[in-house]
């Protein structure tokens, strides 16, 4: 687990958002091509510094999630804002074409 807090927040009492990838998912990830897998990360990365800055604008009462593509990848993330986290739920790879 890896927590991130952006540089450019002022500082305050509430914690920065952590980054989870389940260990279901670890072996996803790692087996991404290095640019997609950095690609993948970084994103996620900006996300958490993203609802970090912006959390007095999320509901607060439950954890909802996103779905996105990134690098070509189709990208499940649940955001919660009460417990200051963001997981990554799932990941499709693009299969290639026969």
């Amino acid at each position: 687990m890896t927590s991130v807090a952006s540089s450019s927040c002022a500082p305050s009492s509430s914690p920065a958002f952590t980054v989870l990838i389940p260990r279901g998912l670890q072996a996803t990830v790692e087996g991404l091509a290095a640019e997609t897998r950095q690609e993948l990360l970084a994103e996620l990365f900006r996300l958490a510094a993203l609802a970090r800055q912006e959390e007095s604008h999320l509901p607060p009462e439950f954890p909802y999630t996103l779905r996105l593509d990134v690098a070509g990848c189709q990208v499940s993330v649940e955001l919660d804002p009460s417990r200051a986290r963001l997981t990554l739920v799932g990941l499709l790879r693009p299969q290639p074409l026969e």
